[in-house]
């Protein structure tokens, strides 16, 4: 057996590993890949996983916030993984999307603000960056906070190209941090915008020298 569990260093870190493939197991939506990792496993003995993943990337999301109007702009739109997990498959989500190859993430922000909201943001300040599903996806998420007049936004958004319905809407910060703490079940499920609210909830003091300092 191994011994006890012993004080760490709180970072993700990379390991020495043998990997093969891609191999293509499904076209679709988004590409489905099988890899094979073999690394270290317990006592030195290689460990064998093989995994299919699937092929999503790097994407952003930006927390739409009007400071004027001490709001946020969310937006409503269907997700088929929700309903078939749920059966309430339109989520609350904030603005976000795939980023374009050679596109840099912050264009990629303003673009799909634009694009799900209906406004460009007019600054953007990173928040996190994070894996929401590493176990089966390799979607790797950069995420913003973007200041914007929510006077502009209009009910209906989406890009038509990408058969993307989404129905913009207002919610006042005190409210939507509130939601953080409702009794279980949580009124939503999302994870982008949960980690957002928390982060906003956790960082107010730097939210407000960001937005004093892009006046």
């Amino acid at each position: 057996m191994s011994g006890r569990a012993k004080a760490g260093e709180l970072a993700d870190r990379s390991i020495e590993l043998d990997l093969t493939g891609p191999e293509e197991v499904g076209a679709g939506f988004r590409p489905y890949h099988r890899f094979i990792a073999t690394f270290e496993g317990a006592d030195g003995a290689p460990l064998r996983q093989r995994r299919d993943i699937l092929r999503v990337g790097s994407v952003v999301g930006v927390l739409a916030y009007d400071p004027a109007a001490a709001c946020f702009v969310l937006i409503r739109q269907f997700r088929l993984g929700a309903q078939l997990a749920t059966g309430e498959g339109e989520l609350v989500e904030i603005a976000a999307g795939i980023i374009d190859p050679g596109e840099e993430a912050e264009a990629a922000a303003r673009r799909e603000c634009v694009e799900e909201i209906g406004v460009a943001p007019r600054a953007l300040l990173l928040i996190a960056r994070f894996l929401p599903s590493p176990g089966v996806s390799d979607e790797h998420a950069t995420v913003y906070l973007g200041l914007v007049d929510s006077t502009d936004v209009p009910d209906v958004a989406g890009e038509p190209g990408e058969t993307e319905l989404t129905r913009p809407f207002l919610v006042p910060v005190d409210e939507a941090l509130a939601s953080l703490a409702a009794p279980f079940p949580a009124p939503i499920a999302n994870g982008f915008v949960l980690i957002a609210l928390q982060w906003f909830a956790l960082n107010r003091e730097r939210v407000a020298a960001f937005v004093a300092a892009s006046r």
